[in-house]
């Protein structure tokens, strides 16, 4: 099936500094800004005087006068938006934006990536760029990483645009076509970036099908008195807020957004369910290398002449029938499911269902499927109802589809070191903030152990004697796998601790509520590391703080900052530490090497000693960075790839 894809443009955008005041940026400038800051904090204490009604009718004047004089964004006009924002966020929530929230708001809306340090209350402050930008535009969209934290972030704020007379909504997945039609006609939209990219494909689609019919469709129009722009959900793409910008914009944007096709069956006909586990079992006659060889870095899986020509034996017993592929590539996703994708680690069954877990937050999405053949050839490995291969009608780039936007603003507490890639894709720059009370975390050197089970006893050891301090101690993990092993250890040894993964999602609230208590120990897949607060009782705070235990290194050291900014937030005391082992998957996809390295230098006891310990942390953030930079290629291919397409179809269309 033909697949759509846009060309959206967008003009660069200068720096922030650069926008509000009308030239280049230097400390003059950020000075100046500072000054600006402390100016809305006056103009806001002005304001406490008046009542509710008063403070909604003053913002309701400023935003048609904006309107009325069709401004852009200037820094005067947007102080006083702010102000009133500030006076909003005081009534609602009983304290006022302190500088640093302050000047991160104006950051954002003006169209910035702001880095402000985790605790610093990044949702107070996207709420209060996302209505100091509302006067100057139809809608403000705010993506966040996932639907939960849409919801709780729109929940907690709704209450300041409300009493501005700002209308706004939160989109949910569930929802209907006109549910989400009437939430877009709101000022500000909260959403996981995501659907707002589907939503936009599921429009396109909609004007592509009009667009077929050509013959006497102004006419049908007309008459009927519809428009083709009735029946869109989105109105514009004026400006978006994202929240974890890295996140969405970088991390997510190796993969982008493919709509599929539902079909009316749930389940797979007699004929495709038989192709599928035929090709499972036909997988588990071949022997590696023989048969097949399986690269585990580059995850790819090769067949050898013997390998193929059983494979085509094979085909003998299905007799006559319709492949949607080749036969090989069956049996490829049978092998692929069997080597290369783990239950508990890259999906979970449950229910008779297979769910996505996404590898960067340990968050499940049940929404979501491989492609290819390959989520049925897991669904066969795993014994449940296999369902019906969906078709791609519509596809975009991440990176093309936040282009859209006139304008991007959005934060996060780890955007330096993502400066050129953000620049490149998408014309913003990066502004850090320094945090509003000095940071106090103690971060610990990283401890490398020889393997899993070594690491494994000295998170055990570690977390035994760390009981005595009475500290709340937060073990974040990479996997759900990972996450179960070290809770049934620790129960093992009659230690309490609660489990946070993604099977636990529901409950996640609750569970970080008490995970700053004395005594508690929480252990959590990377669904901690973004989004979450946990705060300290005032007891745990006397005693030091909450202390994280990583259990391994990501492939990028932001997300590892994230994780270890669970501690030590809003001037609190706290500490991190990272336990790396030689076969971490880190090491098996992209350090052979390195791995071997921690390997040798390991003592009978499993650890390394703490004087190579620090050599090999710099070869392992060089690494990371070697990584990144593969990464950042990669992204730039799949959107290359997009650009190369459209000059195909161009080109198609003109002869």
């Amino acid at each position: 099936m033909n697949q759509l894809t846009t060309t959206p443009t967008r003009a660069g955008t200068k720096s922030w500094l650069g926008q509000l005041l009308g030239r280049s940026a230097d400390r003059h400038d950020e000075n100046q800004v500072e000054g600006r800051v402390t100016e809305v904090i006056g103009q806001a204490a002005q304001t406490e005087r008046l009542s509710d009604a008063a403070l909604s009718q003053r913002f309701g004047e400023l935003a048609s006068r904006i309107r009325q004089s069709d401004v852009s964004f200037d820094l005067a006009t947007a102080m006083n938006v702010a102000a009133l924002g500030c006076e909003s966020i005081r009534r609602t929530m009983g304290f006022r934006p302190h500088p640093v929230q302050i000047h991160g708001a104006l950051a954002t809306a003006a169209g910035h990536i702001v880095e402000m340090q985790t605790g610093e209350g990044k949702t107070v402050v996207t709420a209060l760029a996302a209505l100091t930008r509302c006067p100057f535009v139809s809608s403000v969209h705010v993506a966040t990483t996932t639907d939960y934290l849409a919801e709780r972030d729109h929940e907690s704020v709704v209450e300041i645009f409300h009493r501005l007379g700002i209308t706004s909504a939160v989109l949910t997945k569930d929802a209907d076509t006109e549910e989400t039609r009437d939430a877009y006609r709101c000022q500000i939209i909260y959403g996981p970036g995501y659907l707002f990219g589907f939503d936009y494909l599921r429009d396109q689609l909609k004007i592509r099908s009009a667009a077929e019919i050509t013959l006497g469709r102004t006419i049908l129009e007309y008459l009927s008195g519809t428009d083709i722009r009735d029946s869109l959900v989105q109105r514009d793409h004026s400006c978006i807020i994202i929240d974890e910008a890295d996140s969405v914009l970088i991390d997510e944007a190796t993969t982008p957004l493919i709509l599929s096709g539902a079909g009316a069956a749930t389940e797979c006909s007699a004929i495709e369910r038989r192709s599928f586990e035929l090709a499972k079992s036909v997988a588990g006659s071949l022997q590696i290398s023989s048969d097949y060889t399986v690269d585990f870095t580059t995850k790819q899986i090769e067949f050898t002449d013997a390998g193929r020509h059983s494979c085509f034996d094979a085909l003998k017993e299905l007799g006559r029938v319709h492949l949607d592929r080749p036969w090989d590539e069956y049996i490829k996703n049978a092998l692929h499911a069997e080597h290369l994708l783990l239950r508990d680690e890259h999906y979970v069954v449950v229910d008779d269902k297979l769910s996505l877990v996404d590898q960067l937050t340990g968050r499940i999405f049940d929404d979501r499927t491989l492609r290819g053949g390959l989520h049925q050839a897991v669904e066969a490995k795993e014994g449940i109802t296999i369902t019906p291969p969906s078709d791609s009608v519509a596809r975009v780039t991440r990176q093309r589809f936040f282009q859209l936007y006139d304008a991007i603003g959005g934060l996060t507490g780890t955007a330096q070191g993502s400066e050129a890639e953000l620049g490149h894709f998408y014309g913003v720059r990066v502004t850090p903030l320094a945090p509003h009370r000095p940071c106090k975390r103690l971060e610990m050197p990283t401890r490398f152990f020889v393997d899993w089970n070594a690491k494994l006893a000295a998170i055990i050891q570690f977390t035994t004697k760390f009981l005595e301090t009475r500290r709340p101690l937060l073990i974040g993990t990479r996997t759900i796998r990972e996450s179960q092993q070290v809770f049934e250890a620790l129960n093992a040894i009659g230690i309490h601790c609660t489990l946070l993964n993604g099977v636990q999602d529901a409950n996640e609230a609750e569970i970080i509520a008490t995970a700053g208590q004395t005594d508690s120990i929480v252990i959590a897949t990377n669904m901690a590391g973004r989004g979450t607060d946990i705060k300290l009782s005032p007891e745990s705070r006397e005693r030091g703080g909450l202390h994280v235990l990583a259990t391994s290194r990501s492939q990028s050291a932001r997300v590892d900052r994230q994780l270890a900014g669970r501690a030590a937030r809003q001037g609190d005391p706290g500490s991190s530490q990272f336990f790396v082992a030689a076969d971490d998957e880190l090491f098996c996809r992209h350090g052979r090497s390195l791995a071997d390295q921690i390997a040798r230098a390991a003592r009978p006891t499993g650890e390394v000693d703490v004087a190579q310990s620090q050599q090999l942390s710099d070869k392992l953030y060089r690494l990371q960075q070697l990584i990144e930079r593969h990464d950042y290629q990669t992204r730039r291919r799949l959107v290359g790839h997009d650009q190369w397409m459209d000059s195909i179809r161009a080109a198609m269309v003109a002869e």
